[in-house]
């Protein structure tokens, strides 16, 4: 596994997806610390107000834009060798499906955490140098607002890792993985409004629990409850779509 897991290494920082990753996230940083103006990508759910945290901290509340970027590396590791058609290749050279998936489960989630976390603290150094204390939190406060957003992140990258093996093709992986989000904030909202008067309790939980709004209140601290419920949903998440992928792997042909 572990010799799999250097060949996986050197392929992967010789990928597009590797690439398009600091590309993305080295520019939207940069606009932000020239502009001193968080931004990123969200969508539907209710976002917690912000303006008392320095500049470091909003834009670690915005960081839903990593659940499109880390697409592209999930892509290369996994995805790609499906549609090159070398899967098959690999097992048959004494490496079981269970070695393989593992192999690739863990490296895609070490490589994915790693690469999120690595770009918040060099965004944190440069924002620091840059735009001096009056932007910049202490590296204590910034570091828990990162590490409050790792089970989201873990989830999200296990979901992405079952959706590579259930689907096997780039097409219907990337569709799937990026549309999802907004048909999920667009589901919650339409229920929010079909909703009558002190009758959407329901509705409001959904968009409390969308990614994008759990980006931020994690990122803030939130309520006891709230980073609670979002650990297990996290949790299960992580579990399921692991046991998922796996099945879907070793229970079916390859192509």
């Amino acid at each position: 596994m572990i010799n799999m897991m250097k060949a996986e290494l050197y392929r992967l920082v010789r990928s597009k997806g590797f690439g398009v990753f600091w590309i993305v996230m080295l520019i939207s940083y940069a606009i932000t610390i020239i502009t001193k103006e968080a931004g990123g990508v969200t969508i539907g759910g209710p976002m917690p107000a912000t303006d008392s945290a320095k500049l470091d901290i909003r834009m670690v509340c915005m960081n839903f834009t990593y659940y499109f970027t880390l697409i592209a590396p999930v892509f290369s590791i996994i995805t790609a060798e499906f549609s090159e058609h070398t899967v098959k290749n690999t097992i048959s050279s004494a490496v079981s499906k269970k070695e393989y998936y593992l192999s690739k489960y863990v490296f895609t989630m070490l490589c994915t955490l790693v690469m999120f976390m690595l770009a918040n603290l060099m965004y944190y150094g440069a924002n620091a140098i840059v735009n001096g204390s009056e932007h910049a939190s202490q590296f204590a406060e910034y570091f828990k607002a990162v590490m409050m957003q790792m089970p989201l992140v873990t989830a999200i990258v296990s979901a992405f890792i079952f959706l590579a093996f259930f689907f096997r093709k780039g097409a219907a992986f990337n569709s799937v993985s990026i549309i999802y989000p907004f048909i999920y904030s667009a589901a919650a909202l339409i229920y929010y409004s079909a909703c009558r008067k002190g009758d959407n309790k329901l509705a409001v939980r959904l968009l409390n629990y969308e990614i994008s709004t759990m980006f931020s209140k994690l990122a803030l601290g939130g309520s006891s409850g709230y980073v609670r419920n979002c650990i297990i949903l996290c949790a299960v998440v992580t579990v399921v779509s692991f046991v998922l992928g796996y099945l879907s792997f070793t229970k079916r042909e390859l192509d």
